[in-house]
């Protein structure tokens, strides 16, 4: 999910909170009159357009916040597993729906009278025995509307950040993994890195050139990665051609009207090895 698509999860779930505070506030007149009453109500039509989504918006959130660190997860994982969000919901949303398939609800003035009389200050609730609680379900749907709000904050910051630095419309993904690709070959074929030393710096470049594949690439984690391989393999005499490629990769991603200011996180270029005997001074 971009920044925009979770600002417009967070949207959707407030149409949702909001109608069920209306179904609590005006729930003895749903137990009288049917639960097509609850349709009339402020707002039903939006609340039941994003819950007919929200089983799909909230897995999607919920993988999305994995990106924004393991606290987004832990409280994500609460709302679901010990408040039972999802199921809530959609049990909510499924009573709606079979009022909404109902061809005519009618209900006779003797039969209001009757449900008032018989519901009337007994302690029944909309659902019955039924697990759901509209007052847990709504506190839960704050809680999920907050961090929904938080997470649009900080994905829209980070992606402005990127913006700032990076030319992502400029870069072509295609050429990035060829580069990475021929990287690879060269520290493959190198005898000085030692067997764990390839396999991690393989690490580092395959996770690159995975993102480099993704629809929206985050080129400042393809960035890092090549400059930890460039760090590692620019004193290599035997990798002079890895480390070129890698630095090539990361000048090409940063576009020479970045270079100069990042130039300070590129490593040095190893120098070239002569192996002629040095001129006599002259005397």
């Amino acid at each position: 999910m971009e920044w925009y698509e979770v600002s417009q999860f967070a949207d959707k779930v407030e149409a949702i909170e909001s109608h069920f505070v209306a179904l609590a506030a005006n729930e003895e007149d749903i137990l009288v009159f049917g639960f097509g009453a609850a349709l009339r109500l402020p707002g039903a039509e939006e609340s039941l357009k994003a819950l007919s989504t929200f089983g799909e918006d909230f897995a999607s959130f919920r993988q999305e916040a994995d990106r924004l660190g393991r606290a987004f997860t832990r409280e994500l994982e609460h709302l679901d597993a010990q408040g039972k969000l999802a199921e809530q919901v959609a049990l909510v949303f499924l009573r709606l729906r079979m009022a909404q398939a109902r061809t005519r609800e009618r209900v006779s003035l003797a039969a209001a009278i009757s449900r008032s009389l018989g519901f009337g200050g007994n302690g029944k609730s909309l659902f019955g025995e039924s697990q759901v609680s509209l007052h847990v379900a709504i506190v839960n749907l704050e809680k999920l509307r907050s961090l929904a709000r938080r997470a649009s904050s900080l994905l829209r910051a980070k992606e402005a950040s990127d913006d700032e630095v990076f030319k992502p419309s400029n870069v072509s993904s295609d050429r990035v993994v060829e580069l990475i690709d021929a990287a690879l070959a060269q520290i493959q074929s190198s005898t000085s890195l030692a067997p764990e030393e390839v396999v991690r710096l393989e690490l580092y470049l395959t996770e690159a050139r995975t993102e480099a594949q993704a629809d929206k690439p985050s080129w400042s984690k393809i960035v890092g990665a090549l400059v930890i391989v460039a760090a590692v393999t620019s004193g290599l005499a035997d990798a002079p051609g890895a480390a070129k490629t890698v630095r090539d990769a990361i000048e090409y991603i940063l576009g020479t009207s970045v270079a100069k200011p990042l130039q300070r996180f590129l490593p040095a270029p190893p120098e070239k090895f002569d192996a002629r005997p040095a001129p006599p001074d002259a005397a």
